[in-house]
């Protein structure tokens, strides 16, 4: 039995059960508490020095980060193929997945600048301190303390902007060859960046793709309209969680939208 440490609005957990979703496997899955510091916790430190989810448990094998995660679902349970069948198509797929902890950086700024933020700053000075101060990475960790010190008008989320854009122009040119990333075939390319996307929905920032970029808004569409869509992103989603994130979200649309204008000048 496979066994998935995972986080319910996690984005990099949800790729992953979009592909098991995909695969109809059936998984026991661990719910960490990252709110409460389960990732920073000693015993699953073990299984993921890197304090992050997911990880999946495979017998005694443990596989730890959510691209190689999915190629491994995938070598393991090969149908339905989730990868294409030739040499230069799957490579042109890892083309793709190589940019998914790019744009994960970008979400991961987006999310502490609107959301974290927001909830954190009614905390005390040294809660706020300890929230990030445990973060293994230095980088990582100083890019926390400048997000809670600054904000959208942090310099960081300019550069996060200018991925997104980056990351559009280059699927709006890809999807006018076929409905998926690859072409005709639904792939781990576009289940890379599926709960990408939902978390900027969720974020009230789906306007920055609608907006200026019809295939992508189109190809999220017929994503949304998969059966693991529901399946592994929103049946995952509390419904006062998702209140939440509108409710502090929403508030900041406007400056998120025209600070994405912004980053497409100069991208």
């Amino acid at each position: 039995m496979l066994t998935l440490y995972h986080a319910d609005t996690a984005v990099c957990a949800a790729k992953v059960r979009v592909t098991l979703a995909e695969k109809g496997l059936k998984f026991e899955g661990r719910l960490l508490d990252l709110h409460k510091g389960d990732q920073f916790q000693p015993e699953y430190r073990k299984l993921n020095p890197n304090a992050v989810v997911p990880t999946l448990v495979d017998g005694d094998r443990v596989i730890t980060e959510s691209t190689i995660i999915n190629e491994y679902l995938d070598e393991i349970a090969p149908t339905p193929p989730l990868r294409p069948a030739d040499a230069f198509g799957r490579a042109r797929m890892r083309l793709w997945t190589k940019r998914e902890d790019y744009i994960h950086d970008a979400i991961n700024t987006m999310t502490t600048a609107i959301v974290f933020r927001a909830d954190l700053m009614t905390k005390p000075p040294e809660e706020r301190r300890k929230r990030y101060e445990n973060i293994p990475d230095p980088n990582k960790r100083e890019k926390w303390r400048q997000l809670l010190e600054h904000g959208l008008d942090s310099p960081i989320v300019a550069d996060a902007l200018s991925r997104f854009n980056k990351l559009f122009r280059d699927m709006e040119k890809a999807l006018a060859n076929g409905p998926w990333l690859c072409g005709d075939a639904f792939t781990l390319a576009d289940i890379g960046f599926i709960s990408f996307f939902s978390r900027m929905g969720a974020m009230e920032s789906a306007g920055i793709w609608r907006a200026h970029y019809p295939r992508v808004a189109d190809w999220y569409e017929r994503c949304k309209a998969r059966p693991s869509f529901g399946i592994a992103i929103t049946g995952y989603i509390p419904e006062a969680r998702a209140a939440h994130f509108t409710r502090v979200s929403a508030p900041l649309r406007t400056k998120v939208e025209a600070a994405f204008a912004q980053a497409m000048t100069i991208a």
